[in-house]
């Protein structure tokens, strides 16, 4: 039967053990799940699998230790000891009786917290640059005029005072339209809260011409936030320009790389866009100066052209009146010649119409004569007729039609029923 042991017994065999079976010091790596500083810096350590927790233990940092890691960790890194980087560190494990199995720190390597920042930042714009993003916010047209700005940013952040300050009491008196999108600029809830802010400008895109992204100085641990890609991804796929001035100089974050343009402070960013509008304004200053330039010039040459022209239709038009004088001279020469001939031919016509008006048959028959038709024919001579024909006489007043019953060349014996009683020749008449 085995031997019965306390917890105490128990805990000391895992202790002797432990300290008898393995090296003094051990090279670590973790991510840090969580950092509490009293005195003493506790930690809790993870290793994670994707987004999986394989494993967990809790770390400590003993206060004289701290004193000279966290120094030299900050100065390296520009990131404090904080929840969510990778460190690589050197520790010795020790069990306790009471508390159990612990990991103390003696030292960490800085280095290596870099190059996983970098690594981390890295993987993010390489899923941004595959999923067309990463240009997609600096293809967009910045505004002549930027005049409505969404600022996302803390009410008591000092980058926000700064370009506050700074646009309002610009050189040139320019007014600007800016609304506060309030978010959280560092720790764990900044990443949310500043996507949050984002969808909000996204919203209200068309009531804003560009949004800024600013806060005051800090370490790296401050702007790691930035370097996230869910927010990447909202600034790239917002519909308006975004200028990045989130106040560091050192390194670029993903913000910075997805944003429109990026300047170094909040008050360059004032700059930036106080700048823009001058550039318009000397740009409109510029145009109309050269257009009233122009239209200056434009009108010499006009009235120069203006001048020429009324000179040459002055020629051209004394020209034409000279020529257009012998021509009418000419046609007046020709004109009274011509009414000369008319007149002539006039008497002509007029002695010819007094010939035709004595031949005009109206005025022989006036004289006693008539014309007698067969058929429609003027009749000539008696013989042009025959027996029972039908003649029509013209007169100067009326027409006469008679019937041919014969001629005085007809040899004939005329019966006495054939003779008149009034004793006249056998013509039928018909008036």
């Amino acid at each position: 039967m085995s031997k019965v042991l306390s917890l105490f017994e128990l805990n000391q065999l895992i202790r002797t053990v432990l300290e008898d079976s393995l090296p003094d010091t051990f090279l670590v790596t973790a991510e840090i799940a969580s950092c509490d500083l009293k005195n003493h810096c506790y930690l809790t350590l993870v290793d994670k699998e994707e987004d999986t927790i394989r494993a967990e233990i809790k770390a400590v940092i003993w206060a004289g230790r701290y004193k000279e890691i966290a120094p030299v960790f900050e100065k390296e890194t520009e990131t404090k000891l904080s929840r969510g980087i990778k460190i690589l560190f050197q520790a010795t494990i020790s069990f306790h009786e009471r508390y159990g199995l612990k990991l103390t720190i003696n030292n960490i390597d800085p280095s290596y917290t870099i190059g996983e920042l970098a690594v981390k930042r890295r993987e993010i714009l390489e899923s941004l640059q595959k999923e067309g993003l990463i240009d997609r916010n600096k293809g967009l047209e910045f505004p002549l005029v930027p005049q409505r700005i969404g600022i996302i940013s803390s009410s008591t952040a000092a980058g926000y005072e700064d370009l506050m300050t700074h646009l309002i009491n610009n050189a040139y008196g320019y007014k600007f339209v800016t609304r506060l999108y309030e978010a959280i600029m560092q720790g764990d809830r900044a990443e949310t809260s500043i996507v949050t802010a984002l969808n909000q400008c996204s919203a209200e895109a068309s009531g804003l011409d560009i949004i800024v992204i600013v806060r005051g100085g800090g370490g790296q641990l401050d702007l790691q936030c930035f370097d996230s890609y869910e927010i990447g991804k909202a600034i790239a796929l917002l519909p308006l320009p975004v200028i990045s001035g989130i106040g560091h100089q050192r390194d670029v974050t993903v913000a910075d790389e997805v944003s429109h343009s990026r300047a170094k402070t909040p008050t360059a960013v004032a700059d930036m866009i106080i700048t823009r509008v001058r550039d318009f304004e000397d740009q409109v200053d510029s145009l109309a100066h050269a257009m009233a330039h122009g239209v200056r010039h434009l009108t010499l040459d006009m009235n120069e052209g203006l001048f020429a022209s009324s000179r040459r239709l002055e020629v051209a038009a004394r020209d034409k009146l000279i020529s257009n004088s012998h021509l009418l001279n000419t046609f007046i020469k020709g004109l009274r010649y011509s009414l000369r001939f008319v007149q002539n031919e006039q008497q002509k016509l007029t002695g010819r119409e007094g010939n035709i008006n004595h031949l005009n048959p109206v005025n022989i028959l006036k004289r006693g004569y008539s014309i007698t038709y067969n058929n429609g024919k003027a009749l000539k001579a008696a013989s042009g007729v025959k027996i029972n024909d039908i003649l029509r006489t013209v007169l100067h007043e009326g027409e006469v039609l008679s019937r041919i019953e014969g001629r005085p060349s007809d040899k004939r014996t005329r019966s006495n029923k054939d003779k008149k009683t009034d004793g006249t020749d056998n013509m039928k008449l018909y008036d």
